[in-house]
């Protein structure tokens, strides 16, 4: 005789399934961890755009674009979630019908087909080991920096509470219980400062130290420790819980940080192990960059002691060092103008070309962080550009 009955011994084979499963959570947690949100540029529209975090993402498609190959590509091979570089849902798309402005017509059908839709874009440009990483790599620095870091002034709070010597550390603890002190991969992180408060509590006080109405000195430590924004509510109510005062001080500032601790923001400079010229460093994308769309603007027999990569639609504002050949995406007439006034010389691959590098990557991290899911790039993405032959 079975010890379970069989019904209950399948249905928890089938919640044990299940709860293996990938999920969209887990593939938007993937890619957060790959390219943190975070670091994307403020205007940009990235992560979950379309689904339930809560859906099947089994099947993954990842692609530049979502044009209607790619669309009809997804829905032909039953795709769960569709990775996308750039993001097709934008400001501009106030309706979900055939004939909405976007780069498919299909979202209707991909919608229905309960297709998650993702983008990663300028998190992406922005990560260490991203889309400007991959393309500085192939010139084989010997350093590199972003050309500009990411700022977070939202994210993490600073904490600062006084109390007695003696109870410092069991406040310490409590408050790492509830989140706080977690910088990188330490936790219970603080520091402490010995000082001198004072106070004078009034006739309805039931002061821990001293006497109301009576003006009190105590010796006390300085505690500070750092809070995300999501947690100050729990590890406030730990400062209550745990601190003997009866008005217990502290303060809560918002601090400005350097994200990725300065290893993430927009565009990447390398630092070449000696200069080069532009002709010469052009060999090195060749193996690894279609160049049949490829433009120079500036010189290349001059020598560079540094390459600036910057995938994608970049501009010009941010190119400022003539000493570095910028690697970029595109420019427009007027921006290359400029660019030749401030004596830089710059190599466009193309949008498409100096973005696929990253898209092949993207598929391989996905695919090892999601041990249970089937990632594929989509064979339908192309480039909307090709070259004239005659």
């Amino acid at each position: 005789m079975p010890s379970h009955p069989p019904g209950k011994r399948n249905a928890g084979r089938a919640n044990s399934a299940r709860a293996k499963e990938t999920r969209v959570c887990d593939l938007h947690a993937a890619l957060d961890q790959i390219a943190p949100f975070a670091g994307a540029e403020p205007w940009d529209n990235l992560g979950l755009l379309a689904g339930r975090l809560e859906w099947p993402a089994r099947r993954v498609l990842v692609a530049l674009d979502l044009t209607d190959a790619v669309a009809r590509e997804a829905l032909q091979k039953r795709t769960e979630a569709l990775v996308l570089y750039h993001p097709p849902i934008h400001k501009e798309i106030r309706t979900f019908t055939p004939d909405s402005a976007g780069p498919t017509s299909l979202l209707p059908d991909l919608l229905a087909a309960r297709v998650a839709l993702l983008a990663t874009h300028t998190a992406m440009d922005a990560a260490v080991g991203g889309t400007n990483d991959l393309l500085l790599d192939l010139f084989e620095p010997i350093s590199r920096r972003p050309l500009e870091r990411v700022i977070d002034e939202t994210g993490q709070y600073k904490l600062v509470v006084f109390i007695s010597a003696a109870e410092v550390g069991e406040l310490r603890k409590a408050l790492s219980a509830a989140g706080a002190g977690v910088i990188g991969h330490y936790t219970e992180c603080s520091f402490e400062l010995d000082g001198r408060g004072s106070f004078r509590g009034d006739e309805t006080t039931s002061p821990v130290v001293g006497r109301k109405q009576v003006l009190e000195f105590v010796d006390e430590v300085r505690l500070e420790m750092v809070v995300p924004r999501r947690r100050i509510a729990e590890v406030v109510r730990a400062l209550y819980a745990t601190h003997s005062y009866e008005e217990p001080a502290f303060d809560l500032y918002p601090l400005h940080q350097v994200s990725g601790r300065g290893q993430i923001g927009p565009g990447r400079v390398g630092v070449l192990r000696r200069p080069k010229t532009g002709t010469s460093l052009l060999r090195h994308l060749a193996p690894a960059v279609n160049m049949s769309v490829a433009t120079t603007v500036g010189s290349l027999t001059r020598s560079f002691a540094t390459v600036t990569a910057a995938a994608g639609s970049f501009g010009v504002h941010r190119f400022r060092d003539p000493a570095s050949l910028a690697v970029t995406g595109e420019l427009k007439h007027h921006d290359a103008l400029q660019l030749l006034r401030r004596g830089i010389t710059a190599i466009c691959l193309g949008h498409y070309a100096s973005e696929r590098l990253a898209l092949e990557a993207l598929g391989a991290r996905l695919a090892k962080a999601l041990k249970d899911a089937n990632v594929s790039l989509a064979k339908a993405d192309r480039a909307p550009f090709q070259p004239v032959r005659l």
